[in-house]
């Protein structure tokens, strides 16, 4: 194994690593120390691959991101109507983040838009929203960008966190903006009520 391989080998074991160290502690309780642990590396090793802790947070936000618009996309190729689309994407990214903060209460920082990377990530979900909104807004009346109907779907998802009581509750929320929205879009889709 090359000196570059074994590098990126070792920056992807302790992105893994780090996962699940973040979620447990939290970015403010989290230590180098105990990402050097949990990696099974010593702190200077640990340092000659990452610099800080901070641009080891940023790579896990990174590494996570890419994993779950990946599973997104993956799921969405089976998915025919807009409104099955949305869903499918707003579950899995709001709803899922949601159920793991449940399971792991410091995991919050994983979606605090105070870090770079996670406003990124939300960005980059955005992104991917748009695509799924652009053809049926361009066959609308409506005058809008499929950004801007992006926007305001990613920030009410945000909102709900706040007032979703349990998983049950955040998915009837997003049900529900889903088939607004769709209304919106395309009304003569079945859209309509919630499942």
């Amino acid at each position: 194994m090359t000196e570059g391989n074994a590098s990126t080998s070792r920056r992807s074991q302790i992105i893994d690593v780090a996962i699940g160290v973040f979620l447990r502690y939290g970015y403010a309780r989290t230590t180098m120390g105990d990402i050097a642990q949990a990696s099974g590396l010593s702190r200077p090793t640990l340092y000659l691959t990452f610099p800080d802790k901070e641009s080891i947070f940023e790579a896990v936000v990174q590494a996570m991101i890419d994993s779950k618009l990946a599973q997104i996309r993956a799921g969405l190729v089976h998915l025919e109507s807009l409104e099955e689309k949305l869903r499918f994407a707003c579950n899995a990214w709001a709803a899922e983040g949601f159920e793991l903060v449940q399971a792991h209460p410091d995991a919050t920082d994983m979606f605090d838009l105070g870090f770079r990377s996670v406003c990124a990530g939300y960005g980059a979900f955005g992104d991917l929203l748009a695509e799924i909104v652009k053809q049926p807004l361009a066959r609308s009346s409506l005058d809008l960008s499929p950004e801007a109907v992006a926007r305001t779907i990613v920030f009410a998802l945000r909102g709900f966190e706040d007032i979703a009581t349990d998983a049950v509750s955040m998915r009837e929320l997003i049900a529900v903006h889903v088939a607004l929205v769709v209304a919106a879009l395309d009304p003569q889709s079945r859209g309509g009520v919630c499942h």
